[in-house]
Order: C-alpha cells, then structure tokens, then sequence
C-alpha cells in the first residue's frame, strides 16, 4: 500500500523522470543536508519529485499536489 502526501511542486529539491538519477541526487543531498528525503511521483509516467521531509503539507492548499512516496532515505 502506497502512503499519500501534499507538497507545493515549487518546493522540491530536484526532479527527474528517470528514477536513478533522482535516487542520486537525493542521496546527495541527504548527505549534505543531513535531513531525511523522500523521492515521490505524483502517479505512473511522471517525474520523481525529491522533498525535504520537513516540506510536507499538513493540509490540501491550492498549490499542493498529492503524490505517492516511492522511497525514504
């Protein structure tokens, strides 16, 4: 089972549609930043999003977007 969340697109880190790439990247900015990350997608065919934890939106707001998490690091 997928778990949902709500993020503002405009906050995220990074975005890629090949999902290595976007592991890497998260990678590499949890090893700077020293926070958890979360690569999420929004649904099958889009881009893997890449969020700081801490961003995520309580509650549905006009510019959030609900998207899948694919992976914690």
């Amino acid at each position: 089972m997928s778990e949902s969340i709500f993020f503002n697109p405009g906050d995220s880190i990074a975005s890629d549609f090949d999902f290595n790439k976007a592991y890497v990247s998260a990678q590499i900015y949890r090893h700077k930043a020293e926070k958890p990350v979360l690569i999420v997608q929004e649904k099958d065919g889009h881009p893997y999003f890449i969020f700081d934890e801490d961003a995520a939106i309580a509650q549905e707001t006009a510019e959030a977007k609900k998207f899948s998490i694919i992976k914690k690091i």
